[in-house]
Parts: structure tokens; sequence; C-alpha cells
């Protein structure tokens, strides 16, 4: 082999082992770390660790909601079903106060890096990254279990003797505007959710909304007294139950046919033509006036998804027949907290208090927060008419419609609603399907307690004194009659304890 061939040999061999001695360099000095991370990678996986959802609490620290093991879970069962709603399969809230407060409760999901063996087994291990699941916020709420689990029952069983399709139960502080208690019927199992349907999980308390009819009475009454119209005792003739406005007929539940009576005995015994009376000496922008003063018409701001605001058209809307109606509680539509947030007024002195869920929440703690002072919204009526009207609802419990809501030893005050539903797919109302509503306080002269009982399509008794009536006065007792509940200075005729305005 000549010279030159060896040359050009050695030349290429030289050049060879350059490219590969390049290559060599490349691989591992350049780009040795992408490698050696795709090498890693082969052996190591990435995590996700879901963080512990926070749990739910009552106002005295028991648990409505907590998560073990990953899995949500409900130990009370049915009771405050609604109100507390449940969580999905990914984890997230679905209904009521677990949707509402979803980013509180869920937390920051987490992660770590495991070492894979051949077998595909992961490993923890120090080498690698991570970053920890940081666990949800705790949430306690204004609601009192005790007080739940009562409601619950006493509502179920009502419900059920009334073979009723629905109906519903909201328990307040009037002082503070705390909801004690808010309970749906028929109930369902958080806990096994997907096995009862959607109608089920409704807050009826605060999503449904319908004509409140006689307890709206006193809101009429509220604003006539305030401003002067009427008097307790001013008389007013009933007219042998038989009265005509603007070519339209108004009568009286079950026939009465009531004469000469006071206002307070007009509330007392539910006078429709009593209290149209009233209300066309009040005027319908007075009458608008107040009742939007007292809530109506407009979303309480109660902490719960979707809330219902009513219906309330303004006066010049109104027909000289929906005017009377409006005096009775016929053609405007309310939902169960707005009620009971009136109610609530009439009950503490005269303010509109905000009514509340949320007591407070804390990070990772289970100490109860302390309460916070009542949201105030507006003075509607003066301590004078609100003492007034305390009186005519009580005459109403002790000699009136609101009778079977009676207590012995205690003063309870309270009104009656009976409203017809409006048809359905026509024009008027259906003569047999009503709203059954019972809303009263107790101790009278100092109330601690405003309870709304609503009871939707009851048969057979279709009257709120017959139906909701009993359901508020087992609820009233059962709670009285708790260890540590009512102090005994409470008692009917003894001091009067100011309430927490």
């Amino acid at each position: 082999m000549n010279r030159g061939r060896l040359t050009i040999l050695a030349l290429a061999g030289l050049v060879i082992w350059s490219v590969m001695f390049g290559r060599l360099v490349w691989l591992q000095a350049v780009r040795g770390g992408h490698y050696k991370y795709l090498a890693q990678k082969q052996h190591q996986q990435r995590i996700g660790i879901l963080p512990e959802r926070g749990r739910i609490f009552d106002r005295c620290g028991r648990p409505l909601a907590l998560s073990c093991d990953g899995r949500r879970s409900y130990p009370y069962g049915t009771m405050g079903a609604q109100l507390l709603g449940f969580v999905g399969d990914d984890g997230r809230g679905l209904e009521g106060m677990e949707l509402l407060y979803d980013d509180l409760l869920r937390g920051q999901s987490g992660w770590a890096i495991r070492q894979r063996d051949a077998n595909g087994k992961t490993h923890a291990t120090l080498e690698y990254a991570s970053s920890p699941a940081k666990a949800g916020h705790n949430v306690f709420l204004t609601i009192d279990a005790e007080y739940q689990a009562i409601a619950d029952q006493e509502l179920d069983r009502g419900a059920k003797s009334a073979r009723a399709a629905s109906g519903a139960v909201v328990i307040s502080d009037p002082g503070s505007g705390e909801i004690l208690a808010m309970a749906s019927y028929p109930p369902f199992d958080p806990n096994r959710f997907k096995s009862f349907s959607r109608e089920s999980y409704i807050n009826r308390g605060v999503l449904e909304q319908f004509e409140p009819g006689s307890t709206f009475k006193i809101i009429t009454m509220a604003a006539a007294v305030e401003e002067g119209v009427t008097a307790p005792d001013d008389i007013i003739d009933g007219e042998k139950g038989v009265f005509s406005i603007g070519g339209y007929r108004i009568g009286e539940a079950e026939n009465h046919k009531y004469g000469p009576i006071t206002a307070a005995e007009a509330i007392a015994h539910s006078s429709n033509i009593c209290m149209v009376k009233v209300g066309q000496e009040l005027g319908k922008e007075k009458l608008y006036q107040y009742a939007r003063s007292f809530g109506f018409g407009c979303k309480s701001g109660v902490e719960f998804p979707g809330e219902t605001e009513g219906v309330m058209d303004k006066p010049n809307k109104w027909s000289v027949i929906q005017g009377a109606n409006i005096s009775f509680g016929q053609g405007i539509s309310v939902n169960a907290i707005q009620l009971t947030a009136a109610y609530s007024a009439i009950a503490n002195g005269g303010y509109l208090v905000k009514p509340r869920l949320l007591r407070g929440y804390g990070e990772n703690s289970q100490e109860v927060p302390g309460s916070q002072p009542a949201d105030t919204l507006r003075r509607v009526i003066s301590r004078e008419t609100s003492q007034k009207l305390v009186a005519m609802l009580e005459q109403c419990v002790e000699q009136g419609t609101g009778q079977p809501a009676a207590i012995s030893g205690w003063k309870i005050a309270g009104k009656t609603g009976t409203a017809q539903k409006k048809a359905e797919g026509r024009r008027g109302y259906d003569r047999e399907k009503y709203i059954a509503s019972f809303i009263g306080f107790v101790p009278a002269e100092s109330p601690r307690l405003v309870v709304t009982v609503i009871i939707n399509e009851p048969h057979g008794k279709v009257y709120g004194g017959q139906v909701a009536a009993p359901i508020c006065r087992n609820i009233m007792k059962r709670i009285i009659s708790l260890p540590g509940g009512f102090a005994q200075d409470l008692m009917a005729g003894n001091s009067v304890i100011s309430t927490k305005i």
C-alpha cells in the first residue's frame, strides 16, 4: 500500500475519531444533564397529594361534615342535609354549604416524586422533591345540631301526617339574626346522595318562594300602626263576611262572618275583610314602602347559593283588587328566610337584622369562633309599635287561630297563614292546593327564638292553625325542655331580657 493511501486512511480515521470524540463530549458535557434526567424519569413518578377537606361544625363545635381516608362523611345522616349539601367524586362541593365554601374547604393539592422500581412499584425517598398538600379551612355554622335535629324530626313527622308534598322550618335568634336550624322535607342522606332525587336536595327555606297568605297581615298592620292609621283597639266592621271591591268579592276563610271587631281581633281571627280596610286606609304606596323595608321583594343576603328574592310589584302596577289582596298576603311571593327576618324585626323591637348562617372559619383549627355582632340593616318600626304588634300576636295564640301553638306556662306570639296556590297552566288559584304556615316566637315578652313552619300542599286539614302551628309548638316545646336550654328566669311572667341589638 503506497504512502498516499495510508495518509488518506489515517486522516479518515482521525476525522472519524474526532467526530466520535466530539459527540461523546457533547453527550456527556453538554447534553449529559438532559439524558440523566430522562434516565431518572424512567425510574420516577410524580404523585398528586390531595388535601384533607376542611370540616363543617355547628355553633358548639360538633362536626356536621368531615373527611376520612379521602371520603366525605356526614355523621348525622339526613339531619340538615339540604343545608350542608354534599361533595362529588372529584372532591368538589356540589350543593349547599359544601358548594358555597368549596374554595375554603377544599385546600391546596400537593405533589411528591417517588422512585419506581423494575416492577413498576413506587417508593418514597428523601432524594426527590415534594410539595405537601395544604388542608382546607374548617367552617363553623350558626346552626345548633340539637335544634336542627328537633326541626328535622318534627317537620318530617308533621309533613307525613299532613301527606304534604314538601315543607320547611327555619329557627332564628331574632336579636342576632343567626339561623339556629334550617330543615327541609322530604329528606335525603348526603352520604348516599345519588340514591335520592334532585328534588330532595332543595333547601326549601331559601330556594322556594310562595304566597305568604295571612302571615303577611301583621306587616300590613305594622305599617298602619306605625303610621297612626290604625290602633289595636280601633273597631273595624267585618261586614258579616260580605265585601266587594273593584268588582270582586272578598271573603273569609271557612266562611266566617265577623261584624265590628277590634284591629287586634282582626289579626287574632285573621279577617281578610278587616285587613283590606286597613290596607285601604294606609294606601298602596305606604304598604309597598313598609313591605320593602321589612325585606320583601329582595334577597335577605343569607349565606346560601341561589337564594330567591320573591316577587313584589311596584304599586303603580297594582290593580284595585291586587292592592286589596296584598293587604292579606295574596299576590306577592316570599321565601321562609324573608318571613323569619320580618317577624324577627317585630320580635326584637323593630330592627331588620341580616340573617346569618356563617359563624366563622379557621385554618386547621377546631376552636369555635365567638359570636359576631348583629348586622342590623335598619329600623323598620318603633319599639312602641313592636310591643303593640307582639301583644296582637299573643292574642292570636291565646284566643285566635294560633291556639294550637300554645304551650302551658309560656307566652307564645305568632300568626297562622293559609294561602291558595296559583293554578298551573291557567289564571287564578287552585282550590285544592294550599300553603299552610305558622310563625311564632318565644317567650313573647323577651323573644329568644323565631320559628317559621311552611307546609306545602297538605291534604285533609289545610289551614295553618291545623297543620303548621302544632309543628311549631312541638319544636318550641322540645327546645325549651333541652338540658341547659332556656334559663328559668325566662319563664312567662319573669323579668324581660333585652335582645342583642
